[in-house]
């Protein structure tokens, strides 16, 4: 299955990237991408998701070509 995931800000700046297509065997999670890329450590710093533009849970099923948005939390002064 083709998922496209979207990072954004540090999320994106320690990935490298900011777009990218992943390919997955079977059922995947938002949480199972977050593995997969080795960042499991944004779960506990408040990460959120988004799948097609809709926010969901990390246990939210993922479609064939669906858009993943992986969102850190934003800070401000």
């Amino acid at each position: 299955m083709q998922v496209n995931i979207i990072c954004f800000g540090p999320l994106a700046e320690q990935l490298g990237w900011k777009s990218r297509t992943m390919v997955f065997d079977g059922a995947t999670t938002p949480r199972m991408v977050v593995e997969e890329l080795g960042i499991s450590n944004w779960m506990g710093a408040g990460l959120t998701f988004a799948i097609d533009g809709e926010m969901c849970s990390a246990e939210a099923m993922l479609n064939e070509g669906s858009e993943l948005a992986l969102l850190p939390p934003v800070s401000g002064g």
